[in-house]
């Protein structure tokens, strides 16, 4: 049996073997690159209450904080700036009350004065409920959303935590 003419191999064949070895290897190693650090979390917020128009202030823009407000609840979204910030995805609910855009999936859907939700469907109510209730697990709950009547909440300057 001669071995030569059992691996003879033409120019072409060499080509392909060191493109598939190439192929294979870029397949199976990642790149260098290091993974993108996640943003530092800022320091604890004071618990207090918000009108619509101090809750506009923490927006990502006017304020390095953002806050977003669900079924009355006011939540710190900050460590989320990639999605709650300027340009993100919910960019539009940074600094509003998100209850009623998040009950019907519209992030346009979002008021500049208290918005009362009353007029939700049942089913629009418990999807943003269900919302409150992930974002409370996620973000801080730093306060609630004050009706225009309502007096706000003494919270002897306690920490907004989980």
């Amino acid at each position: 049996m001669d071995f030569a003419s059992v691996f003879e191999l033409g120019w072409v064949d060499v080509v392909l073997i060191a493109f598939l070895v190439y192929v294979i290897y870029r397949m199976l190693v990642k790149k260098g690159e290091p993974a993108p650090l996640a943003p530092k979390p800022p320091p604890p917020m004071k618990k207090r209450d918000f009108t619509v128009s101090e809750l506009r202030e923490y927006n990502g823009v006017d304020n390095e904080r953002i806050l977003m407000a669900v079924c009355g609840k006011v939540f710190d979204v900050t460590i989320g700036k990639a999605f709650y910030g300027p340009g993100g995805a919910y960019g539009s609910l940074a600094g509003h009350d998100a209850t009623r855009a998040l009950a019907t999936m519209d992030v346009g859907n979002v008021k500049d004065e208290y918005d009362d939700t009353s007029d939700l469907q049942p089913y629009e109510l418990n999807d943003a409920k269900e919302w409150a209730d992930r974002l409370s697990y996620k973000y801080p709950t730093v306060g609630r959303l004050l009706k225009d009547d309502e007096e706000p909440n003494d919270y002897k300057g306690e920490l907004a935590s989980l």
